[in-house]
């Protein structure tokens, strides 16, 4: 699953390459260079945690965690496309709320990784209250990077102080849902 979720953002980066230079008629709401950043550091991110997982005597993140990850950024991508985000309002809420999931999950599956590996002893719960405090952070990141598009490039990526806090809570309810999620799995099934 890992190889085919490494070949499907290579794809996407490639599709939003070509259209950056215009081969492909696509056209958006804001910038190709916004999508291409977020599309790249995504990958990039997953792959430096992967590799030094690795490093240390831990397995790599879960392919099913790299999916995820390209989803939250497929989501974002097709609703700038589609100009979904001036449209309707709701559909950057729900790409929050995944993009909130997905940076959750990613954080949640390293620190798996390196309790399952013996680098870390932190219980389930405390795994859980990290990884939605570093979530929370990400979220801000995030929305740091819209608004330097923003000075950039005049794109309109942020909005206004309502709109950036809703993201923000967005990204926390994902992050949140999420974990519970795992949580109650990885109890269930008796994995720590």
């Amino acid at each position: 699953m890992l190889k085919i979720a490494r070949l499907a953002f290579a794809a996407w980066l490639l599709v939003e390459f070509l259209s950056w230079l215009k081969i492909l008629p696509l056209t958006l709401e804001f910038t190709w260079l916004g999508l291409m950043l977020t599309a790249s550091i995504v990958w990039l991110a997953l792959e430096i945690i992967s590799w030094r997982l690795k490093k240390t005597g831990a397995r790599y993140l879960w392919g099913l965690t790299y999916l995820v990850s390209l989803f939250s950024v497929c989501i974002d991508a097709f609703g700038d496309i589609a100009r979904f985000y001036g449209t309707y309002a709701w559909y950057d809420q729900v790409a929050h709320f995944i993009g909130g999931a997905a940076v959750a999950l990613v954080i949640f599956d390293m620190l798996v990784s390196l309790q399952q590996a013996n680098k870390i002893n932190l219980p389930l719960k405390g795994r859980g209250a990290i990884t939605i405090g570093l979530a929370m952070a990400l979220g801000s990141v995030y929305e740091l990077e819209e608004y330097l598009e923003d000075v950039f490039f005049a794109s309109h990526r942020l909005g206004d102080a309502i709109d950036t806090a809703n993201d923000m809570l967005l990204n926390t309810i994902g992050a949140v849902i999420i974990i519970v999620t795992l949580v109650i799995i990885r109890r269930r099934k008796k994995f720590q």
